[in-house]
């Protein structure tokens, strides 16, 4: 797994790489976007040179709670295994923002997880959640075969 963090950058400049890197690279079979305002375009433009791989994802209370509750059952089912630590600045930032995420339980049974601004970004927690999402309905692949003859 790799993580890719284009700060500053604009959207234009990064469309070429993030569809070689999800198409050709990785071959992803299905992206979730963050479909929500300035993320609408990238999801659009990545809907459109990926096809039916794209999910575009936008974050309300109620669609932000059920990542949050899906990433937590990921982690405490141990469907969630993080690379090795390899001492990059985007893995310091990813295990910074997992260290600094929390969670606001509200009396709807919904939730709100975060890293407080104070504190800095949450993008690689919801990039993270996000990536869970798009997995979610995914089985492993089974072996299949027969008995060996002698």
């Amino acid at each position: 797994v790799e993580l890719y963090a284009w700060t500053g950058r604009k959207h234009h400049e990064v469309y070429p790489q993030m569809v070689d890197i999800l198409k050709n690279v990785w071959g992803c079979r299905r992206v979730m976007v963050d479909a929500t305002g300035i993320g609408e375009p990238v999801a659009s433009f990545l809907g459109k040179a990926l096809s039916n791989r794209v999910r575009p994802f936008k974050f309300t209370q109620q669609s932000k709670s059920e990542l949050g509750f899906n990433l937590l059952a990921a982690v405490n089912s141990g469907r969630l295994k993080l690379f090795a630590g390899d001492g990059s600045p985007e893995y310091q930032e990813v295990m910074r923002q997992l260290e600094k995420a929390r969670a606001d339980y509200r009396p709807n049974q919904t939730m709100n997880f975060y890293v407080d601004p104070a504190e800095g970004h949450d993008d690689l927690l919801m990039a993270l959640a996000l990536a869970v999402e798009a997995t979610r309905d995914y089985a492993p692949k089974v072996a299949k075969g027969g008995a060996r003859r002698e």
